[in-house]
């Protein structure tokens, strides 16, 4: 019997040939307008999800910035708990930024530390220590479990790329909207989404009846998830 989840919007900015970033390097790669609509997205979700190299890298506040709503619980899969200590999403707010919503972090079992578990409850998150799937990662159904059980009923993902795969591959979107820039990073970036089985076509995802929105010079591509049969 599957567990109770919420209902999951994947959300993320792409180049033309599906890569989302330089290799340990962040590429800008929304428009303002882009940017008004992630944050858009945010408001309209309990939670916003994003994986532990997205921290490491990128160093998000995962805050909700530009428009009404309230700010959304932040989620982080760290199977060793190895948050960085000079993250944002950890720090007080600065002057002018907004405080966030609360900081969950989740570690998977026999990889999550009890020293790194103590220095994060430390710094105000809350950790939730799930069992492993079979790669050693955090089980997305048993953390998208715990989530709703904390009333979460909507849940944004941000990525990164291995997390946006691992959703797909496990059928847990719901729904995809993703921003596509004009340009080009070529096969050393990191793609978008990875491997989705052996078979190329039938592992292929569609959205179904996308809808296509002008962000000054990107373009917003979104659509409910559709998986093979």
């Amino acid at each position: 019997m599957s567990l109770p989840r919420p209902r999951v919007t994947l959300h993320f900015a792409q180049t033309l040939d599906g890569r989302i970033a330089a290799r340990d390097q962040r590429v800008m790669l929304s428009t303002p307008a882009g940017m008004v609509c992630a944050h858009r997205a945010r408001a309209e979700h309990d939670a916003v999800l994003v994986g532990i190299r997205t921290v490491v890298i990128d160093d998000p506040r995962l805050t909700l910035r530009g428009c009404e709503g309230r700010q959304p619980m932040r989620v982080v899969l760290a199977s060793a708990l190895g948050v960085p200590e000079g993250a944002r999403l950890l720090q007080p707010p600065g002057s002018g930024q907004p405080a966030g919503g609360r900081v969950v972090v989740f570690g998977a079992a026999e990889r999550a530390s009890r020293a790194a578990q103590a220095w994060l409850e430390e710094r105000g998150a809350e950790v939730i220590v799930v069992p492993a799937d079979g790669s050693g990662l955090v089980s997305l159904p048993q953390a998208l479990a715990e989530l709703h059980a904390r009333g979460v009923r909507r849940l944004l993902v941000e990525g990164g790329g291995a997390v946006l795969t691992s959703f797909l591959r496990a059928r847990l979107a719901d729904r995809a909207e993703v921003e596509i820039a004009p340009r080009f990073l070529g096969d050393t970036a990191i793609p978008a989404v990875g491997a989705l089985g052996e078979a190329p076509l039938a592992s292929a995802i569609d959205l179904r009846e996308p809808a296509v929105e002008l962000l000054g010079g990107n373009v917003l591509l979104r659509g409910e998830v559709r998986y093979p049969d």
